[in-house]
């Protein structure tokens, strides 16, 4: 059984105000995650501080954080590196 994917509010907030270029980006790193997070262009690690919380990379300077439960991937913030290091996770 597929997990659901969650998008918190800030996600879809700061996703809306990326570039449109990081935002295709973006969309091809999805489909990557989904198929194969181990990938790694991906990077995929904990959140320094955070025991459920992962960040993977979009690009060298563009991140996106997520948890993982049973039945769900959340995806809970977007943006430049600086703007998740400064905001919460």
């Amino acid at each position: 059984m597929a997990k659901e994917l969650i998008f918190t509010d800030r996600f879809k907030k700061n996703f809306k105000n990326l570039p449109s270029a990081i935002q295709k980006r973006f969309d091809k790193k999805l489909e990557l995650f989904l198929t194969n997070p181990r990938h790694p262009s991906l990077n995929i690690h904990r959140y320094l501080g955070f025991d459920d919380v992962w960040e993977a990379y979009i690009s060298r300077q563009y991140r996106f954080t997520f948890s993982v439960t049973k039945e769900s991937i959340i995806f809970r913030n977007i943006g430049p590196h600086n703007i998740i290091d400064d905001s919460d996770v």
